[in-house]
């Protein structure tokens, strides 16, 4: 059994949101998609421009044109991240949200984990996790696509409990969730 100690702050609901709105992998795969659909439609009216009586007269009119659709699909892509940035930070300045930032006691033992914080407490049974993604600050154990526990890693006083925590999750993760990371 491992208890840990530790209050999230709002830099760690801030990258909470923009893991699971911006770098999870599925959304990058759909974002890289998106784009290169856009840049292939964007591709397709040059092509159609160029080859009409406008293009063939005025190259420079068709230049300009990629320029300027290349430049806003980009930035359409570039500007998602920072828009999220900014709402994850409206949401975590919100008043009614303060309860993300109180005080946590994690206990992971063989039986489940709990979750408990001076609101309410959370029993988290080993079955209930479908997905596991880890980064060098973070564990996410997702209940379902939308919803993950957040465990910072600086609550872990020394590496001797990262590994018991590691050690837990190991032997009580349904197989498929470790097979898949």
């Amino acid at each position: 059994m491992l208890q840990l100690n530790y209050t999230l702050i709002k830099q760690d609901y801030v990258n909470y949101y923009l893991y699971m709105y911006w770098d999870e992998k599925k959304k990058k795969k759909a974002r890289l998609k998106n784009l290169l659909k856009q840049l292939l439609y964007n591709v397709i009216i040059l092509v159609a421009i160029y080859f009409s009586n406008v293009g063939r007269q005025n190259f420079t009119f068709v230049l300009i044109i990629f320029a300027i659709i290349f430049t806003t699909t980009l930035l359409s892509f570039v500007g998602g991240k920072a828009s999220l940035e900014k709402q994850a930070n409206n949401i975590a300045n919100d008043v009614d949200n303060q309860s993300i930032f109180t005080q946590y006691t994690l206990i992971a033992s063989d039986e489940a984990l709990v979750v408990k914080t001076t609101f309410c407490e959370s029993k988290f049974y080993w079955k209930t996790f479908v997905d596991k993604m880890e980064n060098e600050a973070y564990y996410y154990l997702f209940e379902n696509a939308l919803q993950a526990v957040l465990i910072p890693k600086h609550a872990f006083k020394n590496n001797d409990e990262k590994v018991i925590f590691d050690t837990i999750l190991l032997r009580n993760l349904p197989l498929e969730i470790e097979l898949k990371n």
